[in-house]
C-alpha cells in the first residue's frame, strides 16, 4: 500500500508542477516624458496635443518639453510625421516616410522645416525644450493638416552581448498636431478602390482598399463586409470591425481573412457597408481571383492554427482534482492505520 501511495503522490506532484508553469514578464520603466507647450492660438485648452488655428502664410515656432526622468543621459529622435491610416484601421503618426495618398495636397513635410527633424540629447534627471517651425502656404487651405510630433527613444549601447541575440527596448511618444485655417470642419468621405487576394503575415486575405479623399478626420468607423461567389448569396468570407479611424487624405487595406476557407480561382463579389459620424456608405463590387494568384498564395501560406482543445483541459483538471482527492484519502487512511497500531 505504501508503494502505491508513493507512486500516486509522485504522479500528482509531477502533474501539478506541469500545470503551474505560467510565464511571467516584468514591466520596464520608460524613463522620460514629453509635453506640448500649447501656444495662444490653441483651439482647445482641454487637450494635450497641438490643435491650432492658423492662417495662410503664417510662420510659427512650436515647442515641446522632453524630461529625462532616468539616472542616465538619453538621446531622442524627434520628427514631425504625416498622419496616415495603417492596415489595422488606426491613425498612425509613427511612420517617418509613409506612402502618401494621392489626394493629399499639402502635408507636414511641405510646411515644417527640415531642421524640425532632429536628434536631442538630455542629461540625466534634466529636461530640454525642442523647437519645431512651420510655414503655411500662401493659398488658403481647406480642411486640416493632421500629423504628429514623434519622439523616439534611442536605445542605449550594449557593452557586451551575453547571448547570441540581444533585445533592446525603445519607447516612443506621439503628440498630435492639427492645423486648420477655419473653424468649419470638413466631413470625411469613403471611396472603394482595388479589391484583391493577398497575404498578411503569411495568412491569406481578401483586401479592399478604402480611401478618405477629404481633408477631414474620420472617427468611430464601422465596417461590415462579406464575400460571395458572383450571382450567389452564400457568404464565404465575413469581417466586421468597429471603432476604426482614418486620417484625412489617406487610405488603408481592409482585410477579410480566409481562415480555414480555401477560395478557388474565380469570380467573386464584395458587399461592404460602412458608417461613421452619421454618414453611410454601401459598395457592391465584383473582383477576380486568378489561378496563378491562388498557386502563389498556397506556396507561402501558414497552416491555420488549430483551436485549443478546451475539453482536454477540462478533463485534465478533473483528473488532477480526482488524483488530489485520492492522495488526501490515502494520507488520511495511512495516519489512522499508524495510530491504530
Amino acid at each position: 500500500m505504501n508503494r502505491g501511495f508513493k507512486i500516486l503522490l509522485a504522479m500528482g506532484l509531477a502533474m501539478l508542477s506541469l500545470a503551474g508553469q505560467v510565464p511571467t514578464a516584468a514591466a520596464d520603466s520608460v524613463g522620460y516624458t514629453v509635453k506640448a507647450l500649447l501656444p495662444s492660438n490653441q483651439l482647445s485648452k482641454k487637450v494635450g496635443y497641438f490643435d491650432l488655428l492658423t492662417h495662410p502664410g503664417a510662420q510659427q515656432h512650436l515647442t515641446i518639453d522632453i524630461r529625462n526622468t532616468s539616472n542616465r543621459q538619453q538621446s531622442f529622435n524627434v520628427s514631425v510625421n504625416q498622419a496616415v491610416t495603417n492596415d489595422n484601421g488606426v491613425i498612425d503618426y509613427s511612420q517617418l516616410k509613409p506612402k502618401l495618398d494621392k489626394s493629399l495636397k499639402v502635408g507636414t513635410k511641405d510646411i515644417f522645416t527640415k531642421a524640425s527633424d532632429q536628434k536631442v540629447t538630455v542629461a540625466a534627471n534634466a529636461q530640454k525644450q525642442v523647437t519645431l517651425t512651420y510655414t503655411m502656404p500662401a493659398k488658403k487651405l481647406r480642411g486640416m493638416i493632421l500629423g504628429g510630433v514623434y519622439v523616439e527613444q534611442v536605445p542605449g549601447k550594449t557593452k557586451k552581448a551575453t547571448a547570441r541575440f540581444t533585445v533592446k527596448n525603445a519607447f516612443a511618444y506621439a503628440i498630435g498636431l492639427e492645423l486648420q485655417e477655419s473653424r468649419q470642419t470638413v466631413a470625411p468621405s469613403l471611396v472603394l478602390h482595388q479589391i484583391q487576394a493577398g497575404q498578411i503575415n503569411r495568412r491569406n486575405y481578401v483586401t479592399a482598399n478604402l480611401q478618405n479623399p477629404e481633408p477631414g478626420i474620420m472617427q468611430k468607423l464601422k465596417i461590415n463586409a462579406q464575400v460571395t461567389k458572383v450571382g450567389q448569396t452564400q457568404t464565404l468570407l465575413r469581417q466586421q470591425q468597429s471603432g476604426l479611424g482614418m486620417a484625412p487624405n489617406s487610405n488603408f487595406n481592409f482585410g477579410l481573412p480566409w481562415g480555414n476557407q480555401n477560395l478557388p480561382a474565380g469570380q467573386y463579389t464584395l458587399h461592404l457597408t460602412a458608417q461613421a459620424g452619421g454618414q453611410n456608405w454601401q459598395f457592391t463590387r465584383n473582383f477576380t481571383i486568378a489561378n496563378r494568384t491562388v498557386k502563389r498564395l498556397n506556396k507561402t501560406v501558414l497552416t491555420p492554427a488549430k483551436q485549443p482543445n478546451y475539453w482536454l483541459y477540462a478533463v485534465l483538471g478533473l483528473l488532477i482534482a480526482l488524483l488530489l482527492a485520492v492522495i488526501g484519502y490515502l494520507l488520511y487512511r495511512n495516519r489512522h492505520q499508524k495510530s491504530a497500531k
